[in-house]
């Protein structure tokens, strides 16, 4: 009996004992979960959240102070935030609230020196916004005069279980963004939930490149999106708070197969910052000016080929014709060799290894090849292993382009290839302090050029060829416009472009329509406020370019439905009355593209070109859809198609028939058997 006893006060100790351990480990994760929380604030800045009574009536200001300042930075600050020009009458209370969206229950006593907000940010309790809310006033006001603190963005419609608000990217486009627009952001203005919302997408995020940090619920469930060119002002003045991230699972998907390049990275890369300093010197004004012959000679290519087609024919793969022409001239002016793509599609060849493999490793890695669309109903046989072979093929593409960027780089280096070349300067050049781009990385900025460098371009010049042809009354003007700089010549000289200023007018409108960036993202660094509104650490902002684009406050009014195409929204006189961040094709601040310059200069020569040799003719009954069903990155218009005439009166008109354009084509018949002849390594 005394026995069993003993083993009952055993066992019990034993119980109590594993419980009093259970219940300290639980609390030492709530303690460190605590503490990160709390590291969300700003380590070198204190962000503020101040409201001044006698002047902003409820609204709450952003006021950012570094953490070595004085009591008088911090009145100077505030009364600039505030607009205030005498600070001396004026002190600081802290607000303190019991639960984050609650009302004050007190304020604290008046801030004598800078050194107390470190306190009131350790007293903040985790789940509250990293943010301390002072009041600025010449005297306390009482508790309940205080209003609520900042508030979140609202959210975007009734967040369903499981499936958040994911419903709003539903609709009748094939792009998720076009639906979110048209949806939460509709062109009549009436934005049901105003121009910032959060969208939930009913699963927790996973989001890297913050060390240990613990994420506030928000941060992983929310993702904040914009149509407001104030908000995109309020992102590139302060870059250090929302800092470009490359995190979340689909973006390291692409970086399995496009590595650390220029696009796909976090601007806190290394290799970025290297990459940023250098690849923009070979796509500036002067560099682009030098491309000029490899883009003319690409242009008569195309000309030269398309010539060859009876006058009326229908081509239907327009989009693979636009293609083959950018890769072709991006490589050659970036990595110093014609791949002749245009020739190969105009003699039925099978295109460059170099582009076979890009868009096959692209493809997989960004979703639009899958063991469906690979293998259809075969992969559901028995021990075919559809993903497993899909996977394999994969391994396969992304070794064989690593070998062929290494065989380009080894041609550059033996001078093989153009000194002038992109891959020359990564190879030859420095950064500004000093760096050189890692030899690893040259495949990254290599793989990174092409993906920016020819489907984007290609994409906007398929939907602005077929948005001339369904607005003749613009088309005619960008021919005349083109006639008049080229005096009756038959291709612009490099001196020429400049001056085509309707044609650019043109590409530019349908960049506005048809964005080939669908979205243009940020992460908040520590927990701050935008706009007013509170963010936290963690989250992405994303701003939706077709959104921003259509909003009427910038593109309605005299020029009509935002939706409509008007190049006239781009004439010198409107751009200047527009909000300058109303308009971001290319990215902004230090992510933007360093060649929109270069895919101008290409877009207005080709325009030019195709203007003067041809009037093409869509089909009827057409619609413009933007479809990556293709399989490339950037949107394009969906089986584009037209009917090909020479133009009346043009260089190949003969009385109704096509006259070919023969000269240019043999010479890039010679220039394709010296490309096979001197790289033909890269083709093996």
């Amino acid at each position: 009996m005394a026995e069993n006893s003993q083993m009952l006060k055993l066992a019990g100790g034993m119980a109590v004992g594993a419980t009093a351990l259970m219940v300290a480990s639980s609390a030492l994760k709530q303690s460190l979960k605590d503490s990160a929380r709390r590291d969300a604030s700003s380590p070198f800045v204190y962000h503020l959240a101040v409201h001044c009574p006698q002047i902003s009536g409820s609204a709450w200001q952003l006021v950012k102070l570094p953490k070595t300042a004085k009591l008088q930075d911090l009145q100077q600050a505030a009364c600039a935030a505030f607009g205030e020009a005498d600070s001396s009458e004026f002190m600081f209370y802290p607000v303190e609230r019991k639960t984050r969206d609650g009302a004050c229950v007190k304020l604290g006593e008046q801030i004598r020196e800078i050194g107390s907000l470190d306190l009131l940010l350790l007293a903040l309790p985790p789940d509250h916004l990293q943010v301390i809310q002072l009041v600025f006033a010449q005297e306390a006001p009482q508790p309940a005069e205080v209003p609520q603190g900042p508030k979140a963005f609202p959210v975007c419609g009734i967040c369903w279980p499981l499936v958040g608000t994911s419903y709003q990217h539903k609709g009748p486009y094939p792009i998720s963004e076009y639906n979110f627009a048209q949806n939460v952001f509709p062109t009549t203005g009436k934005y049901p939930y105003g121009p910032t919302v959060r969208s939930y997408e009913g699963r927790k995020q996973d989001v890297a490149e913050f060390g240990s940090a613990v994420f506030h619920e928000d941060a992983q469930y929310t993702e904040t999106m914009t149509a407001d060119a104030n908000i995109v002002q309020e992102l590139i003045a302060r870059a250090a708070d929302f800092p470009k991230l490359w995190n979340r699972d689909v973006e390291v998907g692409l970086q399995d197969f496009t590595a650390n390049g220029l696009f796909t990275s976090s601007e806190k890369s290394e290799d970025w910052k290297t990459g940023h300093s250098l690849l923009p010197r070979g796509f500036n004004q002067i560099k682009v000016k030098g491309f000029a012959p490899q883009i003319l000679a690409k242009t008569r290519a195309f000309v030269g080929e398309w010539s060859k087609f009876e006058a009326g024919e229908l081509v239907e793969d327009v989009n693979e014709w636009l293609t083959a022409m950018t890769a072709d001239a991006v490589v050659s002016c970036s990595m110093g060799m014609d791949m002749c793509n245009v020739e190969r599609l105009g003699s039925k060849q099978a295109p460059h290894k170099f582009v076979e493999t890009f868009r096959f490793g692209l493809g997989v890695s960004i979703g639009s090849i899958t063991a469906q669309s690979e293998y259809g109903l075969k992969r559901f046989l028995p021990f075919f292993d559809a993903e497993g072979q899909l996977q394999e093929k994969y391994q396969a593409s992304k070794k064989e382009m690593q070998r062929q960027v290494e065989v380009l780089v080894e041609a550059t280096r033996r001078g093989e290839l153009g000194d002038n070349s992109i891959i020359a300067t990564m190879l030859n050049d420095t950064s500004a302090d000093g760096k050189r781009v890692r030899y690893s990385a040259l495949y990254g900025h290599v793989v990174n050029l092409m993906i920016a460098g020819h489907e984007t371009t290609a994409a906007t010049l398929g939907f602005t060829l077929q948005l001339l042809a369904e607005h003749p009354v613009y088309e005619e003007r960008a021919l005349e416009e083109v006639r008049q700089v080229l005096q009756g010549r038959t291709e612009p000289a490099v001196d020429d472009v400049p001056k085509l200023q309707f044609v650019e007018q043109c590409f530019r409108e349908a960049l506005r329509l048809y964005s080939p960036v669908t979205s243009i993202t940020r992460d908040v660094a520590h927990d701050t406020l935008l706009g007013g509104h509170r963010v936290y650490q963690g989250e992405r902002i994303n701003l939706v370019t077709r959104a921003l684009h259509t909003n009427p406050e910038y593109w309605g009014g005299e020029f009509g439905d935002p939706m409509s195409f008007n190049p006239d929204r781009f004439s010198p006189e409107a751009v200047r009355q527009r909000h300058p961040n109303a308009y971001h094709p290319w990215g902004f601040a230090s992510r933007a593209c360093i060649g929109s310059q270069f895919a101008l200069f290409e877009a207005k020569t080709f325009l030019a070109s195709i203007l003067i040799h041809f009037r093409l003719q869509g089909i009827p009954g057409y619609r413009l859809v933007a479809s990556c069903e293709g399989g490339g990155a950037a949107p394009s218009a969906e089986k584009l198609a037209f009917r090909v005439f020479p133009r009346p009166g043009g260089p190949l008109w003969a009385d109704g028939l096509m006259l070919p354009l023969a000269l240019p084509v043999a010479e890039a018949k010679e220039s394709m058997e010296e490309d096979r002849a001197s790289i033909s390594t890269v083709s093996s």
